[in-house]
């Protein structure tokens, strides 16, 4: 069933140009970025390089989140999911086969977009190629990647759990442009939104020095919140 199941979402994928369009940009919009950032003023040489390449990939946040929330949303777009529902009568192997799929989704579209932003960064800041460069890329940015995945997931779970784009879009995107920063001039508990809680895992300075993985804690309780959730209302909704 559950091959059955991720045959038909590569289908739905494949049919959903604003889905495709939405993967397209995710995947030119952290090379982008990194052609034309200047946001670490001291740094120089790798560590100028890899500080600009974790906020390039601070800055497609955004992106992901609209990607995802679109991704999952499609389910309710003329009646998908009552069809669904009424023809696969697993409802736990549906949200079984649609969240591995989502997440091969992204493993394949975070392995191009980190390949991308590599060959990208050595062209930028003409640095050589080298194995410990690619260690020091990849072990360094892991992190940050992790931190997207969550986000990502949160994006879905919003998404499943109001049966609307627009919910998760709506809250996370104000907040991933700045709306959290400022509350956080104001508010001190605001450090828990999910965004600002791994802030710290996009400065490579700063990871040099300590990494403080606390911050992926407070995004997978907000995980759990969602998706226990939103789980249980697709398990008990009716759609006759």
């Amino acid at each position: 069933m559950i091959k059955a199941l991720l045959k038909s979402e590569w289908i739905k994928f494949r049919s959903y140009y604003l889905v495709l369009g939405a993967a397209f940009v995710a995947l030119v919009v952290v090379p982008f970025f990194l052609m034309n950032l200047d946001y670490s003023q001291t740094a120089v040489g790798q560590t100028k390089a890899l500080s600009e390449a974790l906020h390039a990939l601070y800055l497609a946040q955004p992106v992901i989140v609209i990607f995802t929330s679109l991704y999952f949303a499609q389910e309710f777009v003329k009646s998908g999911m009552r069809t669904n529902f009424l023809t696969v009568s697993n409802r736990k192997a549906w949200l079984a086969g649609k969240f591995l799929f989502l997440a091969v989704l992204l493993l394949v579209l975070y392995s191009v977009m980190i390949g991308s932003c590599f060959f990208v960064m050595l062209a930028r800041f003409d640095l050589d190629f080298s194995w410990p460069l690619l260690g020091k890329f990849l072990y360094y940015s892991s992190f940050g990647l992790l931190s997207n995945l969550f986000l990502a997931l949160l994006a879905a779970g919003l998404a499943l759990l109001f049966q609307s784009w627009v919910v998760p879009v709506s809250v996370l995107f104000p907040l991933l442009i700045g709306l959290s920063r400022l509350l956080a001039t104001f508010i001190k508990e605001a450090k828990y939104l999910p965004d600002l809680a791994t802030l710290n895992l996009f400065e490579y300075e700063g990871l040099q020095h300590s990494i403080d993985l606390s911050g992926l804690g407070i995004q997978l309780f907000w995980l759990a919140l969602i998706w226990s959730s939103a789980i249980f209302l697709t398990l008990k909704r009716d759609v006759r």
